[in-house]
């Protein structure tokens, strides 16, 4: 696994952060449960797995999102990402009666050591680098695929998407819309904002076990990217753009070959291990943002019970 010795010092850039770009959300759905459920396998990456990140027993369903994301600009230049929000997770606000739901990412796969090294311990998103790869298949459809980068030619993530001919041009979209009153009570306590938790660094000495860190370096990960989130963080972001509705078509990861085993359905995405064997809640309703602006605050520190 690669040191800062090795290589170039990752630069620091605080947030808060602005994008511009274009991307795809695709909604999932599990039914919602007052007693935790189970989360599919890989919807954390092993490095997180059983850490102070690792919040599965708390996960109870509800509205997911997976995003993919595509950055013209940021505060470290241009780079690409695909999200797993997997659904709400309980958390006990310190001197609040009630358990909130909330939104969390539990898997990120960024294009830029740049992104990780800022996104971790900025925002507690549990960032890890990946090959990107988009290719157009058509007049209006992209094949996307998501790799390690020390096995490139193996995509762990891999969907087709094209717009739809429901929205034959953009339609604009702001976040600010969901705090309006017409609109609150239709969200059933849903936000844009996340609830993150701690993560930790890449360091022997902070306990980190040799298998660990083993497997960042099969993976093509930078040790000094992984720096600590100490504290929970909540997440709040703002966007605005245009928006066409876009369908989505999970894709085999090889040819002849779904998603896990020869012969496994080829209507789910990710193989299962480095990203989770998900359906889309509909192939039709999905959404490509054509353009859009964002910006990202500062996390925020939480005190949770």
């Amino acid at each position: 696994m690669a040191t800062s010795a090795d290589l170039e010092p990752l630069p620091h850039a605080p947030a808060p952060w602005h994008f511009t770009g274009s991307s795809w959300i695709i909604p999932l759905h599990a039914p919602f449960s007052e007693k935790p459920v189970p989360l599919p396998a890989g919807s954390y990456a092993p490095f997180e797995t059983g850490s102070t990140a690792d919040i599965s027993d708390r996960f109870h369903g509800g509205l997911g999102l997976i995003l993919v994301m595509r950055y013209d600009t940021s505060d470290v230049g241009p780079y690409d990402e695909l999200i797993l929000i997997p659904g709400l997770f309980s958390n006990k606000h310190e001197g609040e009666d009630k358990v909130r739901y909330d939104w969390a990412i539990s898997r990120i796969i960024v294009s830029s050591d740049r992104s990780t090294v800022n996104g971790r311990p900025e925002w507690g998103m549990p960032k890890h680098r990946g090959i990107f790869s988009f290719t157009r298949t058509g007049p209006s459809s992209t094949l996307i695929t998501v790799a390690h980068p020390t096995s490139p030619s193996k995509p762990y993530f891999r969907t087709l998407v094209r717009d739809s001919r429901a929205t034959p041009f953009p339609l604009p979209i702001s976040t600010s819309w969901l705090s309006l009153g017409a609109i609150k009570p239709l969200l059933a306590g849903y936000a844009p904002s996340l609830v993150q938790r701690p993560l930790p660094p890449a360091s022997a000495s902070a306990g980190i076990s040799a298998g660990r860190l083993e497997e960042l370096r099969q993976t093509g990960q930078r040790a000094d990217a992984f720096v600590a989130c100490p504290e929970p963080l909540r997440v709040d972001f703002a966007a605005t753009g245009r928006v066409r509705i876009a369908v989505v078509e999970p894709a085999p990861l090889s040819d002849g070959v779904g998603p896990g085993e020869e012969g496994d359905d080829e209507g789910e995405f990710g193989d299962g291990v480095a990203f989770p064997r998900l359906r889309p809640y509909s192939r039709g309703l999905n959404f490509h943002m054509t353009s859009f602006d964002m910006d990202l605050a500062k996390g925020i520190v939480l005190k949770l019970e």
